[in-house]
């Protein structure tokens, strides 16, 4: 007897930006899930929405070879990637694989991006400590995960750790968002949703050897223990009477898994990171890693059940979501005569040469294509376009010249 074999969806990933997304006044992730879908369709009919030809997904070799051997397919979309899988008819309409597949099947994909600008809008941090790249899983080996959100949860705020302006992390229990650099709970936050969105808790995949940059000046001692739960794996102590800088670590021969990496030193030195050690995943050039495995325990985030029949009504549809980053503008006036004061600015002293003024605003704008009512008195001011971000003090600027404008 003769068996159909099709093709069937075994999983969405879309890659979901705020920088497009939202509107003055209407977060995207505050609309139903109909208005969400409307909203993106409009901006793909309209080829206003183009993150993803700022972007590759391509899988490793390994999993390049694994796809042709169990019959799946994969395209990258307008909105980022789609998984089929061959597929034959199962008992009482259900579907399987029409290549018997392991439940721990790993499916990984390599994320680069081709456009620095997408990082100068995107909320994510700007000099990490070590140089790990964004680790995406559906598998249960990260936690806090809400679906279809594929970031891993934010995590209570830690006494000493210098957190860049737009980090998030929970402060006096609420989800808060630095609006400056700082290292203190007490200033430099405001609460905000907790919409899921990418966040320095998913930057975790490193080698087995990479460099440490230390935050903070003044440690001429450090030692760095690499823990398995509470097993101590290996420490690596540094020391340096001028002062430490860097570390490079060392964890050759390592397994490859999931560590806590414990750093303590002098000065009340004391840092704890969630990395990835892997010897074979970590590229140098890429952005993240996207990791899918076929049976997790959390059955919102399976691709196939404990029997190996496909999920249905249909494939999961998974989420990598970007926070627009906020920033604060920051306008060099070219001509015309100084304009006067607005309470809702500040004056940068001194001017450069050849500018007649320099102001910033009081507040952080997150940055968005659509465009936002921002003046100064009564006059409507240009949004930036979100590509050249600059520092002033612990805060992150956008900057916009304004050659011909006379407020």
């Amino acid at each position: 007897m003769a068996f159909q074999i099709t093709y069937r969806r075994l999983a969405v990933v879309n890659m979901l930006h705020s920088f497009y997304l939202d509107k003055e006044g209407s977060n995207y992730y505050s609309l139903s899930q109909e208005d969400q879908e409307f909203r993106l369709a409009d901006l793909l009919m309209d080829n206003r929405y183009s993150l993803m030809d700022n972007v590759t997904i391509a899988p490793t070799p390994a999993t390049e070879k694994l796809l042709r051997g169990q019959r799946i397919v994969y395209r990258q979309t307008s909105t980022g990637l789609v998984l089929g899988i061959a597929s034959a008819p199962g008992l009482n309409g259900a579907l399987t694989t029409a290549v018997p597949a392991s439940g721990q099947l790993r499916l990984q994909f390599v994320i680069r991006l081709k456009n620095a600008a997408l990082l100068s809008r995107s909320n994510l941090r700007i000099n990490p400590v070590f140089p790990a790249c964004y680790y995406f899983t559906n598998d249960d080996i990260t936690t806090g995960k809400s679906f279809p959100s594929l970031s891993t949860a934010v995590k209570e705020f830690t006494d000493g750790r210098l957190y860049e302006m737009g980090e998030m992390a929970i402060v006096n229990g609420n989800v808060s968002q630095a609006i400056a650099r700082t290292d203190s709970a007490a200033t430099g936050w405001v609460t905000t949703d907790d919409f899921h969105f990418i966040n320095e808790y998913d930057r975790i995949l490193l080698p087995q050897k990479f460099s440490y940059t230390f935050d903070q000046q003044g440690i001429t001692q450090a030692n760095f223990v690499l823990l398995k739960g509470a097993d101590e794996i290996k420490t690596l102590p540094f020391q340096h009477a001028d002062g430490l800088q860097e570390a490079a670590l060392d964890f050759t021969g390592t397994p490859d898994g999931i560590y806590t990496l414990k750093i303590t030193g002098s000065n009340n030195y004391d840092r704890s990171y969630t990395v990835y050690l892997h010897s074979t995943l970590y590229q140098k050039d890429a952005w993240g890693v996207l990791d899918l495995v076929m049976h997790p325990a959390d059955v919102a985030f399976q691709l196939m059940d404990a029997d190996g029949l496909l999920t249905m009504p249909s494939a999961p549809v998974f989420e990598l979501r970007f926070a627009s980053r906020a920033t604060y503008w920051k306008y060099y006036l070219q001509k015309g005569d100084p304009p006067g004061a607005d309470v809702n600015w500040e004056e940068v002293l001194p001017a450069p040469p050849g500018i007649k003024k320099v102001i910033i605003s009081k507040q952080p704008y997150p940055l968005m294509q659509a465009y936002r009512k921002v003046s100064y008195a009564t006059v409507n001011l240009p949004n930036p376009d979100g590509e050249m971000i600059s520092r002033q003090g612990d805060l992150i600027c956008s900057e916009i010249l304004l050659p011909k404008m006379k407020l």
